[in-house]
């Protein structure tokens, strides 16, 4: 099966969503820059939305992928880039916090890909599972 064109749908997607989450949230950057234990929860709940969005579109995407891959890296890459050139280039509000933001973003983004290829090849074997016995 040719994944190409999933891949791309896919793609066009999970920027569109990368980028609209991190512009619309960029008020709360400026919280990521506290020492304290505000900082500390806004550093979390950044890395919360973004492995959840990357586990959520890599599981979505490995169901229906049948043989072996790494395409779902590239979906991981695709939903950390709007948001790493975003806290790089463009906010000013994260200006002591940028590195660690960047660390945090692509931490929760490869393990958000790491667990959602496990768990849609879950999906994927429970419905082959079903098919056959059902």
């Amino acid at each position: 099966m040719n994944n190409n064109p999933r891949l791309f749908a896919y793609a066009t997607w999970v920027v569109m969503i990368s980028l609209a989450i991190i512009v619309f949230t960029d008020s709360f950057l400026i919280y990521a820059t506290d020492e304290g234990w505000v900082g500390l929860a806004a550093l979390l709940a950044f890395g919360f939305v973004y492995l959840n969005f990357s586990y959520l579109s890599v599981k979505r995407f490995i169901r229906k992928v049948f043989e072996q891959t790494h395409l779902h890296f590239i979906l991981a890459f695709l939903i950390y880039l709007p948001a790493a050139i975003w806290v790089a280039l463009i906010s000013e509000s994260i200006e002591g916090a940028r590195f660690i933001m960047l660390i945090v973003l692509a931490f929760s983004c490869g393990l958000g890909a790491i667990y959602g290829y496990r768990a849609g090849k879950r999906v994927q074997q429970q419905h082959l599972d079903k098919t056959v016995s059902g």
